[in-house]
């Protein structure tokens, strides 16, 4: 083989000593996916982002000058950098639909003569403790709680005191207002002052939000850059349509930009295994936290962090067991039949801990069948995307680098040629390099067979193509552990 120059002269004559000098990767294992993550939301009336358009949010006060305290898009950013382990957040801005309506729920205060006390009012989980002073009326107490609300400026509500009765607005329009919960007294050591009564009506019980923006032009416009997790705030059936469509999009050939995409649930369980019916696809898998007072939203976010962050960390290897921060436990411990029905459906479930925390369980994709309406388990768990993910970068990291990038194509043992030759058997020689890797990282298995199976051939059709075919097998994460114990007395 000659050795080839790209900047010195072949005709050179004059004595000298020419040192050129090219980076050029030299190892043969897998450059490790940056992973993302994207998140997209709302924000508050009086802000201008540029919508539809990712955005790198550095700390939770670049979130709040872009998109307003208390709004959706702020919280669940900051919950995203809170959890996500210094993996990059960008958030996705969404504009208000046209048409929406934001949701409302009220508490009405009735008094005969009241005690001092304090009076713990719950907004999306979160305490908001209102003193109750001797002889307050139903106006004070009202205008106590709507200053106290009003308060916390990271609450995605705002609240208003009529003659006692406060009305709390969610500080965006739609129907994933509908998440926000509002109670009175969650904890057992909480209680009413004496001679006062708090009626709750829930939020979207007064008033329904309604309409949540469309994210299908969001989507379709995230380019070239590989956005890996994805923190979905709706859960409404158009807008999962929309993140599944989105999903199939980015994992075409010419894309190769596949995603996880993470969506949160408080309803009830049996409501969770009817949502499921209608879903059918490898890019939404929920996390149902039935009963939380935290919202779905924030789920999501918290969720897709926590994900992220331990993927980056060991790819492929599941979360099972670890804490989804900031997620309040629900009121719904499921046993294993029904969680078992969950995952078969396609759906994941968690555990409620004891401190009041939640756990991840078994995290699924809605994907149970194929397109012909076949049954399958090849997308069942969502720890298979980050899985291919790697694989994809890897691969395509692999081949854009010299000689692959400026190459012309050889046959085998064609003999002399130049330092960018490439050759069938070179391409293979990197795919081995890849397998082992993969292999020492848990994400393949069976080297040999994968390694026997291996092709690459100069394309028949086309002279400066070659197809690599890897017939690659994925470790699976560990879910069950099967023990038989014999046993018996000795006589």
């Amino acid at each position: 083989m000659s050795i080839t120059f790209n900047l010195v002269s072949p005709t050179a004559a004059a004595s000298a000593v020419f040192v050129e000098q090219e980076a050029v990767k030299r190892g043969t294992g897998s450059a490790v996916i940056p992973r993302k993550i994207l998140v997209p939301g709302q924000y508050n009336s009086g802000k201008s982002p540029t919508v539809n358009t990712p955005q790198l949010i550095l700390s939770k006060s670049d979130a709040w000058d872009r998109y307003g305290r208390g709004s959706m898009l702020a919280n669940m950013i900051g919950s995203a950098l809170d959890n996500g382990g210094g993996v990059p957040v960008y958030a996705l801005p969404l504009a208000d639909a046209g048409g929406a309506v934001a949701a409302t729920g009220t508490i009405a205060i009735s008094v005969t003569t009241a005690e001092a006390g304090t009076l713990a009012v719950y907004v999306g989980g979160v305490r908001v403790p209102v003193a109750v002073a001797a002889g307050d009326s139903a106006d004070d107490i009202g205008s106590a709680i709507a200053a106290a609300v009003n308060a916390k400026l990271d609450l995605p509500v705002t609240a208003a005191n009529v003659t006692g009765t406060v009305t709390f607005t969610v500080r965006w329009k739609g129907e994933s207002g509908n998440q926000i919960k509002l109670e009175i007294n969650r904890l057992d050591t909480d209680e009413t002052p004496g001679g006062v009564t708090a009626t709750v009506t829930d939020i979207g019980d007064v008033v329904a939000g309604a309409t949540d923006p469309a994210m299908t032009t969001a989507l379709s416009a995230l380019g070239n850059t590989w956005y890996t997790d994805i923190a979905c705030p709706y859960n409404n059936d158009t807008s999962l349509g929309e993140l599944e469509t989105a999903g199939a999009a980015r994992v075409a050939p010419g894309v190769k930009r596949p995603f996880v995409g993470i969506v949160g649930y408080t309803d009830t369980y049996a409501n969770f295994i009817t949502a499921l019916d209608d879903r059918n696809s490898e890019w939404t898998s929920f996390v149902p936290v039935h009963g939380s007072s935290t919202p779905a939203y924030m789920i999501a976010a918290s969720a897709t962090a926590t994900f992220a962050r331990y993927q980056q960390a060991t790819p492929g290897r599941p979360v099972k067991t670890l804490t989804i921060p900031g997620v309040l436990a629900g009121n719904d411990d499921l046993t294993y039949t029904e969680r078992d029905t969950a995952v078969k459906a396609g759906g994941s479930h968690t555990f409620n801990q004891e401190d009041g925390t939640v756990t991840f369980g078994d995290l699924c994709t809605t994907r149970t069948t194929t397109a012909a309406g076949a049954d399958t388990e090849d997308w069942r768990f969502t720890i298979i995307i980050p899985n291919l993910q790697f694989k994809i970068y890897a691969l395509e990291q692999a081949f854009l680098v010299s000689p692959f990038d400026r190459g012309v194509v050889v046959a085998n043992g064609g003999g002399a040629a130049p330092s960018y030759a490439v050759t069938p058997n070179m391409v293979k020689a990197r795919a081995f390099g890849l397998i082992e890797d993969w292999g020492a990282r848990g994400l393949s298995t069976d080297l040999d067979t994968i390694k026997a199976g291996t092709t690459a051939v100069i394309n028949g059709d086309n002279p400066g193509r070659i197809d690599l075919l890897i017939p690659d097998i994925a470790s699976a994460g560990l879910r069950i552990v099967a023990v038989k114990l014999e046993w018996g007395y000795l006589n």
